[in-house]
């Protein structure tokens, strides 16, 4: 029997591989047994202080709002950080009609009042699309997110701090202009292409590489970060400090932020952990690891119980996977191979 009664204490945050796996596995619970899935994606609208970069003030409101939010659902429902400003909410169960209605008290408990981080308190807002297992157009998780995020980026044009729901926004688009969209999208691919064409031949390093450098531009899935075997998947967060660490590393300034995945290592003797340490020194090398246009960052510190491991995931831009050395290029030819 549902019920919208708050949980105390709030559930745990996931992080964006966990809760896109959780997706995952409701889609297809849903779709094997017939019951509703709702799923919400908020973002943070602009933030309302320039003391601190967006990003590292998304890291301090966003676990922040998170909790506050996780009060309002209950016990068996899942929030999780799915990017540097957005939550993803799934809801096992949820009637179809109270969907919106539970998205707008959710607005409102992040809007009502401010948010205190680092000693100081700041206005935040946020923009929600809501959604059944009915509104998709297929139970793939890829499409159901990106359904939602075409929806969540046109509130965000319009100036934020609403909700909407999947449904009326398909049905407020007129057909004609969907068309007319479609025939421009084409045009902009066209000219990218062509435009990245161009690019290669003043900046790729060789032409033995330029095939491979294309094929990895167009090819840009995420890598799976690889952690130590003995390393679970977990719900606690990192340190401010030990984020900092990571947002230190050189370079990282045009790189897209695609996710983080935390794991711990439960207690164990001493041998083990300087082999895990050698473990994080071997494959991550100054704390960092490349693979084509992937750059993953990782940190590690000790915990009651345990370590936490703390990965955090890039990706260059393509103009400056162009721009790779010669060098470098010839020594990823193997992997392309």
């Amino acid at each position: 029997m549902q019920t919208d009664t708050p949980r105390d204490p709030p559930m745990p945050v996931w992080n964006r591989e966990s809760i896109v796996e959780l997706l995952t596995r409701e889609l297809e619970r849903s779709e094997s047994s017939g019951a509703n899935l709702a799923v919400i994606l908020a973002e943070l609208d602009q933030p309302s202080t320039n003391r601190q970069p967006g990003e590292v003030q998304n890291n301090l409101i966003l676990p922040e709002i998170a909790n506050r939010l996780s009060g309002l659902l209950r016990r068996y429902d899942y929030i999780g950080r799915y990017n540097p400003r957005q939550l993803l909410i799934l809801l096992p169960g949820w009637e179809p009609a109270k969907i919106a209605t539970l998205a707008e008290k959710l607005r409102q408990a992040v809007a009502e009042s401010r948010v205190a981080i680092s000693g100081s308190e700041v206005e935040a807002t946020m923009s929600f699309v809501s959604a059944a297992s009915a509104d998709f157009k297929s139970r793939i998780n890829n499409e159901v997110l990106g359904q939602l995020e075409t929806v969540l980026a046109r509130i965000e044009e319009s100036g934020g701090n609403r909700v909407t729901s999947l449904n009326s926004a398909s049905k407020s688009e007129h057909p004609a202009l969907r068309k007319r969209r479609r025939i421009r999208i084409s045009w902009v691919l066209g000219g990218v292409f062509g435009l990245a064409v161009a690019l290669l031949l003043f900046l790729a390093p060789s032409w033995t590489c330029a095939p491979n450098l294309i094929g990895d531009i167009f090819d840009s899935g995420e890598l799976p970060p690889p952690l130590p075997a003995n390393c679970a998947l977990t719900s606690e967060r990192p340190t401010e400090a030990m984020v900092q660490t990571i947002g230190k590393q050189p370079d990282l300034g045009d790189l897209e932020f695609q996710g983080a995945v935390t794991c711990k290592i439960s207690s164990s003797p001493r041998s083990t952990r300087v082999q895990d340490q050698q473990w994080l020194g071997n494959l991550y090398a100054d704390g960092r690891l490349q693979y084509r246009r992937h750059v993953l960052v990782a940190s590690s510190q000790d915990v009651p119980g345990g370590k936490l491991f703390t990965v955090q995931q890039y990706l260059m831009p393509w103009w400056r996977y162009l721009s790779q050395t010669e060098e470098y290029c010839r020594l990823q030819d193997p992997s392309w191979k």
